[in-house]
């Protein structure tokens, strides 16, 4: 494995939503940038997103999920999430 396919390996993370518990990968770029991959299962699992189109948000282009967002915030400020600099590092 090359050193570039560790640091991505080593860069995403699994977080679980405390309210779905729906698992998607992060990347913490920097405490002020966070990639958010998200899964199919992950997507029919979020309670937040809608269910079907409404008004100009299809049902591809869901922007996200609060309560996903307080259980990265809370696995960060926690230490369980490490940034991908500090990851690659290592």
């Amino acid at each position: 494995m090359s050193n570039r396919e560790q640091e991505q390996d080593t860069a995403l993370q699994q977080v679980r939503c405390i309210e779905c518990l729906a698992k998607v990968q992060v990347r913490k770029s920097a405490w002020e940038q966070t990639s958010v991959q998200w899964t199919d299962d992950a997507l029919d699992l979020c309670r937040e997103r809608p269910a079907r189109a409404t008004g100009n948000l299809p049902r591809d282009q869901f922007v996200g999920c609060e309560t996903l967002r307080a259980a990265v915030r809370d696995e960060t400020v926690q230490g369980h999430l490490k940034l991908a600099d500090r990851a690659a590092a290592s």
